[in-house]
């Protein structure tokens, strides 16, 4: 292991043991972050669903929800950039929600080309109404880490998507792809 990732790990002693004893063992692609960010994303997915309004909503639609309930009156498009889903899929989670009559679209009497979403009455008891639920969901995620290490890890989540965010937009070049893990 290079020095510089032996004193990387080597600031938190528990993490050390459990990267080495990781790199001993038949999981072969447990060292790779992009693998790990999925297991976690599914894991999440999981404990959501298990936890809040019955399996009822996906964490898409809630997030949504959520922020219309926040910020009502939001274009489509910018909810879709908000949640990082391309305008297809936005318009498939809002046409879903609107069946259920929990947000409406309508169109932007400025602009008719963007429609204004809202979180119905109904919506917005719904995010109330499962607030806890998805806070807990949230919690049990994080509950193997230490107070400190959760503010640490939230912070590092929000450089990693805010820098990967940027590096996406600034760059219209396909990624390379690194074939060597």
């Amino acid at each position: 292991m290079p020095p510089a990732k032996q004193a990387e790990l080597s600031v938190n002693p528990e993490v050390s043991r459990s990267f080495d004893s990781l790199q001993h063992t038949d999981h072969v692609i447990w060292d790779r972050p992009g693998y790990l960010v999925r297991r976690l994303h599914q894991l999440h997915v999981a404990l959501f669903m298990g936890q809040v309004a019955k399996g009822e909503v996906t964490p898409i639609q809630y997030g949504l929800l959520s922020i219309l309930v926040n910020r009502p009156g939001i274009d489509q498009s910018m909810l879709g950039e908000e949640l990082g889903l391309d305008p297809a899929n936005i318009a498939e989670v809002l046409k879903r929600l609107e069946t259920r009559q929990l947000v409406s679209r309508q169109v932007d009497p400025e602009n008719r080309r963007r429609k204004l979403c809202v979180a119905t009455k109904e919506g917005e008891r719904f995010v109330n109404r499962y607030q806890k639920d998805m806070q807990h969901s949230q919690q049990q995620l994080l509950s193997p880490l230490e107070p400190r290490e959760r503010e640490l890890f939230m912070n590092l989540l929000m450089r990693l998507v805010q820098g990967n965010n940027e590096s996406r937009k600034a760059s219209s070049a396909r990624p390379s792809v690194n074939l060597s893990k």
